[in-house]
């Protein structure tokens, strides 16, 4: 028989629905998880698109502020067992390797680019990290070579999320506890007196006592929301440069902040060789270009999706990895469209629009915190107030003017 009510409804099956979904549904709530599956391609796209694409993501505790390596630590506690649980492997350990100049960047970023807040953060956390200066880091990757003056700090039992894989493992472990996905778009949600209706593109309609928003960067163009979230979204660039496979180069991990005088000539990920769907194994670079091309609407989303991504980046990124592994041929290369988004706060918003429906966004670590957001909005929608011992103010949603 169709059910058309349920306890709780997600809009939204990304990496924070996904997880909000499984929460709920094993502590017993009857869910629907409600969101499109990954288009088959970008070239002449019009609807919703996601941030969760991909096929890796770097979880490690070198992150600012110290909330975001708090909701990692929490998520990661949890992979192994959702692995084993789902069969789907989603977690590969790696060596990670922050590099970024000695000292403070104040007009590059402010506190994020201090080597030593993020040693601090690492140690308030319990996870062994090590500096290395100039001179140790030539000589622990010899092969790799650094602009001059910079220093790094090394996390060696960090990990590459697969944020596809992650979600599918979530939404896995969701329907095995009795939530129901259905792939649509969800286009309205109406208050209705001690709950909501929700409508679908396609028609469809369901009732439901709560109803959790995880609709991540395209949060404000939705239409679902009563006003807009402090919170900005940018069309970002993934390069993906092709290799001869897993071994091709040997790469740890590496968030790099590359700076010559006052300059920053590169900020961002440059991850060891991954396979993709495609069956091709690429090395991703991303990170330069992340806040160039602001986004406003959902016809600015979609255009910029039908561009493929930024093309100037496939130089930066060729040049980047030509000077950092010298001797090596690489591939082709070529750009994929992702979109990030930037809450004003600094952390994830979950908290309640109203009394019936709560937010639950996060952006650019949305994969590696994921399980954790996820979890937090769940119990917030199963106990009806904040009662996590990190403060809810914290995560507060802001509204923008």
């Amino acid at each position: 028989m169709r059910q058309d009510r349920f306890d709780t409804i997600v809009v939204g099956a990304g990496p924070i629905g996904a997880a909000t979904s499984r929460h709920l549904a094993e502590q017993g709530a009857d869910v629907l998880v409600v969101g499109p599956a990954e288009p088959a391609g970008f070239a002449d796209h019009t609807g919703v698109w996601a941030g969760h694409y991909d096929q890796g993501r770097l979880a490690h505790v070198l992150e600012f502020p110290l909330v975001a390596g708090i909701l990692g630590n929490r998520s990661r506690r949890r992979f192994a067992a959702l692995q084993e649980r789902t069969g789907i492997e989603f977690a590969l350990p790696v060596e990670s390797v922050t590099v970024m100049p000695g000292g403070p960047l104040r007009d590059q970023g402010g506190t994020w680019f201090d080597l030593d807040r993020l040693k601090a953060n690492a140690d308030d956390l319990n996870v062994e990290v090590h500096r290395l200066d100039e001179a140790e880091l030539r000589r622990q990757y010899p092969d790799l070579r650094f602009e001059p003056a910079h220093a790094a700090l090394v996390q060696r039992d960090a990990l590459i999320v697969n944020p596809r894989a992650l979600t599918r493992a979530e939404l896995a472990a969701a329907c095995a506890a009795g939530a129901r996905l259905v792939r649509d778009e969800i286009v309205s949600v109406r208050d209705v007196g001690g709950g909501a209706d929700v409508t679908s593109r396609s028609g469809a309609t369901w009732s439901a006592r709560s109803v959790v928003l995880a609709t991540g960067a395209a949060s404000n163009v939705t239409g679902l929301l009563p006003r807009p979230l402090a919170m900005d979204t940018f069309g970002a660039t993934v390069v993906l440069v092709e290799v001869a496979g897993p071994t091709a180069v040997r790469l740890p991990a590496l968030m790099y902040m590359k700076v010559r005088g006052s300059k920053a000539l590169y900020g961002g990920i440059v991850m060891q060789p991954l396979l993709y769907p495609d069956g091709k194994w690429y090395v991703k670079c991303a990170g330069s270009s992340v806040l160039d091309t602001p986004l406003r609407s959902a016809e600015d989303i979609a255009r910029w999706v039908r561009t493929g991504g930024r093309q100037d980046d496939l130089a930066e990124a060729l040049a980047l990895l030509t000077e950092l592994v010298p001797g090596k041929e690489f591939g082709p290369a070529r750009t994929r469209p992702c979109l990030v988004s930037a809450n004003h706060s600094g952390a994830p918003y979950i908290d309640h629009v109203d009394e019936n429906i709560v937010i639950a966004v996060e952006g650019e670590r949305g994969a590696m915190a994921a399980d954790e957001i996820g979890r937090l909005a769940a119990r917030l929608v199963a106990d009806g107030q904040w009662t996590d011992s990190i403060p809810g103010q914290i995560f507060r949603a802001r509204w923008a003017d």
